[in-house]
C-alpha cells in the first residue's frame, strides 16, 4: 500500500504483521513499532480506527486517538481511548501534542 500510495520512503523503519505472531487487541505490533523506532512506548500515539487496535494501543502503555471512519464513536469510547475524532483533518502536530496535557 506504501508503495501504491507514494509513502514507501517517508517512514524510517515499518512494523507489520509479518513482523508478529499476534495479532489486536494483542499489543505486539505496536510494542515491536516502538522498540524499531528506540522510543518508549509511553511516548507513542496510536491512530486507530477499530476496537481491538484501541484495546492493543491502551496495553502497550500508548495513547490512543480513535478515528470513527468505521465505527462510531459510542463503539470506540468503551476501549479508553485518549481522543476521539471525526476524521484525521484536524490532526495535526499540537492536536497530538495535546494528549500529554494534565487536564484539571
Amino acid at each position: 500500500m506504501l508503495g501504491i500510495t507514494g509513502l514507501g520512503g517517508r517512514f524510517r523503519d515499518i512494523a507489520a504483521s509479518e513482523d508478529v505472531s499476534r495479532g489486536k487487541p494483542d499489543p505486539e505490533v505496536f510494542l515491536k513499532a516502538a522498540a524499531k523506532l528506540g522510543v518508549d512506548p509511553a511516548s507513542c500515539v496510536v491512530i486507530e480506527d477499530a476496537r481491538v487496535g484501541i484495546r492493543a494501543a491502551k496495553a502497550a502503555g500508548m495513547k490512543a486517538l480513535a478515528v470513527t471512519t468505521t465505527h462510531p464513536a459510542d463503539s470506540l469510547a468503551p476501549e479508553g481511548p485518549d481522543r476521539i475524532a471525526a476524521t484525521l483533518e484536524a490532526v495535526d502536530a499540537a492536536f497530538l501534542g495535546g494528549l500529554w496535557e494534565i487536564k484539571p
